[in-house]
Formats: C-alpha cells, structure tokens, sequence
C-alpha cells in the first residue's frame, strides 16, 4: 500500500462522511472501490474510518495521481448531493490539484454522464483516463 493511495482514501472518506465499512450508500461504494482498486487492505479500510487522518497537502503528486484524485472528487460530486460548503471544499481541493472551477465542474459532468449510462466498474479507469485528459 502506498502512502498517495491512503491519502486519497482518506480524503474520499472524510468528504464521503463514511462511518462504517459497512455502509453501502453510493459514496461508501466508490471508497470501496478505489480501495479495492489500490489493494489497500480491508483492516486498514477500518483504521481510517475510525480514526481519519488529517488531509494532506497535493504538491509532490505525479499529474497521473492528480487524475485519479479529481476524478474520485468528481464521482463523490456526480454520486451524493454535497452541502454547499463541502462543493466549496471539493472545488478548493480540485484547485490545489491544479484545476479550475470550470475543468472540475466539467469533469463532474462527465462522470454524471458516465454514471446515468452504467459504466461497469472494470472500464472505470479508462473512464477516467478520458476525461482527466
């Protein structure tokens, strides 16, 4: 497990507001996902929903994680309806991963259409891959 995956997680988890592992709402879904995705182990999948860490900064991410990060803020945005404070938030995190308001507006809209048209999850990152081009 590398230490960029489990920020991303837990950053998924503190926007999320996952509880439990257990949880089997659209978010806590797309947290398992990516955890899967990264073999990053069940135990410690618990460990950060009990205890999330504090986020990080973006600076020393390759532009291929920076992908992987706006697209997860992006399905997280596209899956369950965001206060208005956490939608400032993911724009302010979309920003700081070198991203404007309209680049992350548009990606969110590109992972809503690739929601309503059921893309499977073992093409989701190819999705991804288009539409951080």
């Amino acid at each position: 497990m590398d230490i960029v995956s489990r920020q991303r997680i837990n950053l998924l988890i503190q926007l999320a507001e996952i509880k439990t592992v257990k949880s089997e709402s659209p978010a806590a879904r797309i947290v398992k996902r990516v955890a899967k995705e990264c073999d990053f182990p069940d135990k410690d999948l618990n460990q950060l929903l009990k205890s999330p860490e504090p986020i990080g900064t973006f600076g020393a991410l390759s532009p291929n994680q920076k992908a992987k990060y706006i697209y997860n803020l992006g399905e997280l945005m596209a899956s369950i309806k965001f206060s208005n404070h956490k939608t400032l938030l993911c724009q302010k995190f979309a920003y700081d991963l070198g991203y404007s308001k309209g680049e992350f507006s548009s990606i969110v809209n590109k992972v809503q259409q690739l929601k309503e048209q059921s893309t499977s999850d073992s093409s989701q990152e190819e999705a991804y891959l288009r539409i951080t081009a």
